[in-house]
């Protein structure tokens, strides 16, 4: 496994790179510098302060184990029955969704909570927008690109 600290320089433009890849502002200080992990091959973990992000295939997701980093995205929250499905990597259909905001445009980052506790079980992006999705009875709303016991989830245990 490769562990480096990037550089100020690096990691400015790393946060740059997220924040523009995933629409959000990190608020993090000019002098942040990022801690990065390569467990596998194509998939790096990089944390900044409490955030911790997967770059994997040239794209930056939110890890499910960061709190700090789900905390700058919507949230949709799903009904017990959708959860095992989640958690075997299916994507998020608009039955088993019980509460929604409005994400905005297609392809924005939601994390998936489940009802009882709020737990964030899954990360995906959206498929339509949050407008339509509100509207929809049935179809997919969210792509499932990170979940609780995925290979991020496993891989992460080695860092």
């Amino acid at each position: 496994m490769k562990k480096w600290v990037q550089s100020r320089r690096e990691s400015a433009e790393t946060i740059a790179a997220i924040e523009s890849s995933l629409g959000v502002s990190l608020n993090l200080q000019k002098s942040a510098q990022a801690n990065c992990e390569e467990p596998e091959d194509g998939v790096v973990f990089v944390h900044f302060d409490n955030m911790v992000f997967v770059l994997s295939k040239g794209s930056y997701i939110p890890f499910l184990g960061s709190p700090d980093a789900l905390a700058l995205f919507q949230t949709a929250t799903v009904d017990e029955g959708a959860i095992r499905f989640l958690l075997n990597g299916a994507d998020v259909m608009r039955p088993g969704i019980k509460e929604l905001g409005d994400w905005g445009p297609a392809g924005r980052i939601v994390v998936v909570k489940e009802e009882k506790k709020g737990r964030a079980i899954a990360v995906g992006a959206s498929t339509v927008p949050g407008s339509e999705a509100i509207e929809m009875k049935k179809g997919t709303c969210i792509k499932n690109l990170h979940h609780v016991g995925d290979r991020f989830w496993t891989l992460y245990k080695q860092v």
